[in-house]
């Protein structure tokens, strides 16, 4: 043994690994946890509101509407014109009307080609009209399964 040599011992040196069992584990336990929560938070809170009668109130003009029908027949407010004729009529009722009415409402059929009711969208663009809704029919009323028994 030489002076000012020390015992040499195999060196050890730290764990570099990642144990990722214990991560797992907890993801694991939150999944599932998330996945008993989750039906408990949809629940709805079912009241029965009090019924009152109020008018309705009415500050925006009624809207101008566009009819398609399944024949391709265009109507504007009940009166049927040609789709070439749309942008010319649809610029006299902007004018004739105040600058808050210029909103239309399309009602097409189901069955109207996209086609044609590209041509009608591209002749209201034409026109002085800017605000442009489709109007659809809502659904029948559903029946919620969920919801408990009326109180009488």
């Amino acid at each position: 043994m030489a002076f000012g040599e020390f015992e040499s011992r195999p060196s050890y040196t730290p764990m570099a690994d990642i144990n990722v069992t214990p991560l797992v584990d907890v993801m694991l336990v939150l999944l599932v946890i998330f996945i008993i929560a989750a039906p408990m938070m949809t629940g709805a809170l079912h009241m029965e509101l009090p019924q009152v009668d109020v008018a309705a109130a009415s500050d925006k003009p009624a809207p101008l509407e566009i009819a398609i029908e399944a024949d391709g027949q265009v109507s504007v407010d009940g009166q049927a014109l040609p789709m070439a004729q749309l942008a010319a009529a649809l610029s006299l009722r902007a004018q004739a009307q105040s600058a808050q009415a210029n909103e239309v409402q399309l009602k097409i059929d189901k069955t109207v080609p996209y086609g044609r009711v590209a041509e009608a969208m591209a002749e209201i663009q034409k026109s002085e009209m800017r605000s442009v809704s489709l109007a659809v029919q809502p659904a029948g009323p559903k029946i919620d399964t969920t919801a408990p028994a009326p109180r009488n």
